[in-house]
């Protein structure tokens, strides 16, 4: 089975700041394409990860388009075996700075979509008219908005979307569940009212950080796989490694191998679909 990794954080310390990394001895380091690479080549056998999405690190506001640039650059010129093949790059779209920022992305090929972390920020955030007014902006542009937050925004999440019926949406992490106390709700009927919106799709990711390192992972993500499958359908739900962030507990090949077990149990056409089309189509992946 062939994958496209649709959520990789590349770190370059060197270049850029990532404050959300010191606290954390793990990812307070450097993780470059090369190291990405040599994880991925212990995936377990039958699966290979084919190209990757390079998804924005949280960088400061003055590092966003800098960050930006140069990952879309390595897309473009980079060659090697398993490529970064789009960018997703940071923006706020609270900022009156916004429209010109998104111009500025327009202008790469290889940007196809932006991001704004916000579960560290106020809750009344994605309520502001501003955000919503500035998320349309991306419809004209073929441009994406990845959902970064946990539970408790889901709805506010779900209203965002209403708002701005042409943009697309992508749920990272499946919204974050707690899955190492096994809590389902309120997330569970979170996540259906979401996924009744059309413009929303849902990546199974970054579950690997938030299971109990000391119990087998793929019983405890189970659950949470089988709910966003059942609301969002094959068709709206893509996979990826939240890498490195999933070295906060297990490994990429430790994912790689629930990965396997879980798409393993589907149809051939359902695992296509979460494995590489989804991606393929919402991302605008050749």
């Amino acid at each position: 089975m062939e994958l496209i990794d649709s959520h990789v954080h590349l770190l370059y310390p060197e270049k850029f700041s990532y404050a959300w990394c010191a606290a954390e001895p793990v990812l307070n380091r450097a993780y470059r394409i090369e190291d990405y690479r040599a994880a991925a080549a212990l995936a377990p056998a039958g699966l290979r990860v084919r190209s990757m999405v390079f998804m924005e690190a949280d960088v400061p506001a003055g590092q966003q388009e800098a960050e930006a640039d140069y990952f879309g650059r390595m897309a473009r010129e980079d060659r090697g075996k398993l490529p970064v093949a789009v960018v997703i790059a940071a923006a706020w779209p609270e900022s009156e700075a916004f429209s010109v920022q998104l111009e500025h992305y327009a202008r790469d090929s290889r940007v196809r979509g932006v991001r704004r972390v916000l579960h560290t920020m106020p809750a009344g955030l994605v309520e502001m008219p501003r955000f919503a007014e500035n998320l349309r902006r991306l419809a004209g542009n073929r441009l994406t908005f990845d959902l970064c937050l946990r539970p408790p925004l889901l709805p506010a999440a779900t209203a965002l979307a209403a708002k701005c019926p042409d943009t697309m949406f992508v749920l990272d992490h499946s919204g974050v569940p707690d899955v190492a106390k096994g809590e389902l709700d309120p997330w569970r009927g979170y996540v259906r009212e979401l996924a009744a919106q059309p413009n929303v799709a849902c990546k199974f990711s970054g579950l690997a950080s938030v299971c109990d390192p000391a119990r087998p992972m793929t019983p405890q993500v189970r659950p949470y796989f089988e709910h966003c499958l059942e609301c969002f359908g094959p068709a709206r739900l893509m996979w990826g490694s939240d890498w490195p962030v999933c070295n906060l507990t297990f490994d990429l090949s430790a994912w790689l191998q629930t990965t396997a077990e879980l798409l393993g149990e589907l149809s051939g056409a359902e695992q296509t679909a979460i494995a590489t089309g989804t991606a393929r189509r919402i991302y605008r992946i050749g």
